[in-house]
């Protein structure tokens, strides 16, 4: 079944191009049953799942410029606590691009100039991009994971804190602080996207 749309969910390990008559479709691998088609090309897909997150393309991409300094090929966490992470192999303005989630990369090695990719299924592809690389944008991707964890456990800290700070407070006033916090935190966000964006 060649769907329109597909909804990136934990179990979405990677989304690759297919040329169907002329035009860039996607192709979807799971970690589980066969791959499924969409009609958007990879980096449509990947647009609308951002946007399905509450989030826009290009604020991703300020994220990432924002918190690990890299300026092409940019991996973009697609929702707004970093489950997934994905990285493309070409620039966003090509449509042949494939983009892969990190956490369903098993293994990679050089394969005949390309690069052949395990998932954590166990499922190999051979991705038409040279090993050096395919291993850059998937370091890229590990920095991305890395400094937006390093974000979060900051605001984990500030939480942790205001609870020793008020070991009394009732029950509905610990849970105003948290949404206290988890304002803070997007606001926080935002303003990194805001500030890239002047």
């Amino acid at each position: 079944m060649n769907r329109l749309h597909y909804q990136i969910h934990e179990e979405t390990m990677y989304i690759v191009p297919v040329n169907n008559g002329g035009y860039i479709e996607s192709r979807v691998g799971e970690t589980y049953g066969g791959g499924i088609d969409c009609r958007l090309n990879p980096n449509k897909l990947i647009e609308r799942n951002c946007r399905n997150h509450s989030q826009n393309y290009a604020a991703r991409k300020d994220l990432t410029k924002t918190l690990t300094g890299i300026t092409s090929k940019l991996p973009v966490i697609l929702d707004l606590f970093g489950a997934y992470i994905y990285f493309c192999t070409h620039s966003d303005r090509i449509a042949e691009n494939n983009w892969f989630n990190i956490r369903h990369v098993q293994s990679y090695w050089n394969d005949g100039g390309m690069t052949r990719v395990q998932f954590s299924n166990n499922e190999e592809r051979i991705i038409d991009i040279s090993y050096a690389s395919f291993n850059n944008q998937y370091l890229n991707a590990l920095k991305l994971h890395y400094k937006f964890n390093q974000q979060k456990e900051k605001y984990q800290k500030k939480e942790m804190n205001m609870h020793f700070q008020y070991p009394t407070l009732g029950r509905g006033e610990v849970a105003q602080i948290n949404e206290t916090i988890y304002h803070s935190y997007i606001n926080y966000i935002n303003g990194l996207q805001i500030k890239d964006e002047v």
